[in-house]
């Protein structure tokens, strides 16, 4: 369907606004004698044809022309000149279409306002599971690290108890030498100043003994060290866990918001 409209102020804006964006409908042409009229600068920008005189319209293709300008008088003059080639909307004919084009131009901007806000809602909705997914990665690797930091924990506790062994078995010979260095002593009377090689020994073994212990307060440190390490491992993961938290609060922020501005837009 081809229709004209005469008159580009407000109503014949209104009427471009609504037609244009009606598949079956052409708007053949947009009138009115003043250059700088909304419904002209619209024409112009949408590429739609338009002119400042009336005798630049062409009725053979014409179905309808709807006068938006108002004037009674004016709406007569159209109709005793094209009358007869297309059916002319009058001046109250126009003023209902206008009153419906409106409240449907105020419907449509309730709905590109809804979808606005749907398409802001699915970007932070997107933003924050991506905030989700990358924190959840993280909790994964801090996971991998809390496991090797685990094991190598355990190799240190292994080699622990390994030198503790070590020292029982020193412990334990020393022990010996000293039960068979005072018999013989006891027995050798005088003579047992030759017993003073094995004091000697036992002296060393009391060296290594106390090497054994440096060992193992070394390894011990390691260890402490080690179990820092994952007391701090876990402090990351709960600040990952928080950055869940967070972004689900948000995403449901963002969905009351949605659904609080459809009630508002339902309630007017």
């Amino acid at each position: 369907m081809n229709i004209a409209i005469v008159g580009a102020g407000k109503g014949g804006l209104s009427a471009i606004k609504c037609f244009n964006n009606i598949k079956d409908i052409n708007i053949s042409i947009v009138v009115d004698k003043n250059a700088n009229a909304p419904g002209i600068v619209l024409a112009k920008k949408l590429g739609i044809p338009f002119s400042h005189s009336i005798d630049d319209i062409n009725c053979n293709n014409l179905d309808i022309m709807i006068e938006a300008t108002g004037n009674k008088e004016f709406s007569d003059f159209l109709k005793n000149r094209f009358g007869t080639m297309c059916s002319i909307l009058d001046s109250k004919s126009t003023l209902l279409m206008m009153t419906l084009v409106e409240r449907d131009l105020n419907t449509l901007e309730k709905i590109n306002n809804q979808i606005s806000i749907i398409h802001n809602t699915a970007n932070i909705v997107e933003d924050q599971l991506h905030e989700i997914i990358s924190s959840i990665d993280k909790i994964h690797t801090v996971s991998d690290n809390l496991l090797e930091t685990t094991k190598v924990s355990s190799q240190y506790i292994k080699e622990s108890d390994n030198i503790i062994q070590s020292v029982n078995r020193i412990a334990q010979q020393t022990k010996i030498l000293g039960i068979n260095a005072s018999i013989e002593a006891a027995r050798a009377g005088q003579q047992g100043k030759g017993f003073a090689v094995v004091a000697n020994e036992v002296q060393n073994l009391s060296k290594y003994t106390e090497n054994f212990a440096g060992e193992i307060k070394t390894i011990l440190f390691k260890l402490s060290e080690e179990i820092k390490k994952i007391d701090k491992e876990v402090h990351g993961l709960d600040s990952f866990s928080q950055i869940q938290v967070d972004a689900s609060s948000k995403v449901s922020s963002a969905v009351d918001t949605l659904v609080k501005a459809c009630e508002e837009n339902n309630k007017n």
